[in-house]
């Protein structure tokens, strides 16, 4: 791709983040990223990215590369000691995507329009696909399953319900104004995400999956 051509899709995928971050992803036209890109053509988003989501994925693979590098680092590191308590996942599924709160090329605006995919529940991008999508969670989502409870695993879906709090938590901490250190904000994330994945199941939960089942 020419030079001009990389610099006219990157100044489309920078305007994009920062209205949808602060805008909401459906409250955004076409034509205004257009303008906020400086871009003259009118059809150049759609030359780029073809529609709406083409521009949405395009602004997820331009994160998630480095959020999935370091993430199967993690795992890789757990395989290799063995070492799969529910703390250790809950560091693998927080901390990749934590450090994009310092990442200052679109990361906290990216943070934001993660939580709203995955909050809205008729969004341009399936949430479980945008969850599934990636490798690293993959992997995450198939490695943490013999730590969990079967009912936790299904029907209850805790490593969905980890995966969505873990994105809540990191937009409201980017819509925030950016601090010197995130080490202790991540720090409880993980303690919440690991009480999430490991959460006893009452009796009263159990007796109503019964329930439901018959």
């Amino acid at each position: 791709m020419p030079r001009n051509a990389d610099n006219t899709r990157a100044q489309l995928i920078r305007a994009a983040e920062s209205l949808f971050a602060d805008r909401g992803v459906d409250a955004v036209s076409l034509r205004e990223i257009n303008r906020e890109a400086d871009q003259r053509n009118a059809t150049a988003l759609q030359y780029h990215f073809g529609d709406r989501q083409g521009l949405l994925l395009a602004i997820l693979e331009k994160h998630e590369r480095m959020v999935d590098e370091s993430r199967n680092e993690m795992l890789d590191v757990m395989e290799k000691k063995d070492d799969r308590d529910l703390y250790s996942f809950a560091s693998a599924l927080v901390l990749p995507s934590a450090a994009k709160l310092s990442d200052r090329d679109g990361g906290r605006a990216y943070l934001r329009i993660v939580a709203q995919l995955v909050n809205n529940y008729r969004p341009r991008v399936d949430p479980v696909e945008l969850v599934s999508s990636s490798k690293s969670m993959h992997r995450w989502r198939t490695m943490v399953v013999p730590e969990m409870s079967p009912i936790a695993v299904a029907p209850l879906h805790a490593r969905f319900t980890a995966a969505r709090i873990t994105f809540v938590e990191l937009a409201r901490r980017a819509e925030n104004p950016r601090r010197k250190d995130d080490r202790l904000f991540a720090s409880h994330l993980i303690d919440l995400v690991t009480a999430i994945l490991g959460a006893p199941v009452s009796a009263e939960t159990k007796a109503l999956l019964e329930e439901r089942a018959r």
